[in-house]
């Protein structure tokens, strides 16, 4: 979704005037980004006098109301990049928007409002199921509405399992791969997430968990809220996240269960400066962003997104690293700016990418 539109669907919900589809379309907005609704309710409470306030003091706010959703400000310009993709114009940003910039920055959390390029949406009753399996295959994304009401998206290649318990308040799930949440708030419940090294439990928060079983690590960052991570068979290791923080869990072999939470790295998060987008959750607006990676890693993560393969004959390549930013590009031109980076050969075969 751009700008202008996102813009029109704020207004019309300040005002009240949204239909049922737009109603959903600026959920999908909001849930890609939880600042939004921050923002939203931000922009509520200014209009909210206290009771026997004076028509002329209603009249004066709404005034001021326009002037911020009007008044233009300086233009943005991204910071230049060897491998910056992202095409179109640069728009003019409302003062609206700065007021929004806060409201991401309090949470640490920075980005575009955009729908996923391929998404899929899964409304699921809340009523009793059945054990429940769902799956993303490469090249897609899914959105998920747990009978809860919690909220979920799901990344390429992932899988999410929970069974019909889920409705009676045991709400746990296995994830297999890399999922962002938005939990609704249960003290009573809490949210379990099963992986494959560890549990992540959560009363209410939204955070990203990446365990895809081929990568060489494994990560949970937090946005806001608390989450406590779970360490099975090393439960002294137990670590509580607090926001814009996330704990990378390397994934060496052989590499004992018990050692795991030893094993473990806590790091602070931040948007990145350059592409003003937190990496970690960027996937979720449907940019592929990666600062300083290994090509092999690269690889794994552009075999997920495009649903295809690689294939190296200079194995060399595997160790150079990567820092690129791509949105709404097909294959050919990723690898063409990654071409220029490093400077190896290749050719595209079906769905298979030699490299030499």
């Amino acid at each position: 979704m751009d700008q202008d539109r996102t813009e029109a669907l704020m207004a019309k919900y300040l005002a009240g005037e949204l239909s049922p589809e737009e109603n959903e379309e600026l959920e999908w907005t909001m849930l890609a980004n939880p600042a939004l609704r921050v923002t939203l309710q931000v922009l509520q409470r200014m209009r909210q006098l206290p009771a026997g306030s004076s028509k002329e003091e209603q009249e004066a706010l709404e005034r001021g109301l326009r002037r911020i959703t009007e008044e233009p400000v300086s233009e943005y310009h991204p910071a230049s990049d060897a491998l910056y993709q992202e095409t179109g114009k640069i728009k003019r940003l409302s003062a609206r928007w700065w007021m929004a910039a806060a409201a991401i920055l309090v949470l640490g959390v920075a980005g575009v409002m955009l729908y996923p390029r391929t998404k899929t949406r899964v409304a699921i009753a809340p009523a009793p199921l059945q054990d429940k399996e769902i799956t993303t295959r490469y090249g897609t994304r899914s959105f998920l509405e747990l009978p809860d009401g919690s909220k979920l998206w799901l990344n390429a290649g992932s899988k999410v399992k929970y069974a019909d318990g889920f409705t009676n308040g045991r709400r746990e799930l296995t994830l297999t791969g890399e999922a962002f949440f938005d939990v609704k708030h249960d003290p009573e419940h809490p949210f379990i997430i099963h992986t494959g090294k560890l549990n992540v439990r959560v009363l209410g928060t939204s955070f990203n968990v990446k365990a895809y079983p081929n990568d060489s690590t494994m990560e949970t960052t937090l946005i806001n809220g608390k989450v406590e991570i779970d360490f099975k068979g090393d439960p002294q290791s137990n670590i509580v996240l607090q926001p814009n923080e996330k704990i990378v869990i390397p994934l060496k072999k052989p590499l004992a269960v018990s050692n795991a939470g030893k094993e473990a790295i806590r790091q602070n998060v931040a948007p990145d400066p350059a592409y003003r987008t937190l990496i970690e959750t960027s996937w979720v607006e449907d940019k592929l962003v990666f600062r300083n990676e290994s090509f092999s890693d690269v690889t794994m993560r552009l075999e997920r997104w495009y649903n295809i393969h690689f294939s190296f004959e200079d194995q060399r390549f595997t160790r150079d690293k990567l820092t690129g930013y791509f949105k709404d590009q097909p294959i050919k031109n990723v690898m063409d700016a990654l071409q220029i980076s490093l400077g190896f050969h290749y050719r595209i075969e079906g769905d298979t990418i030699r490299i030499w």
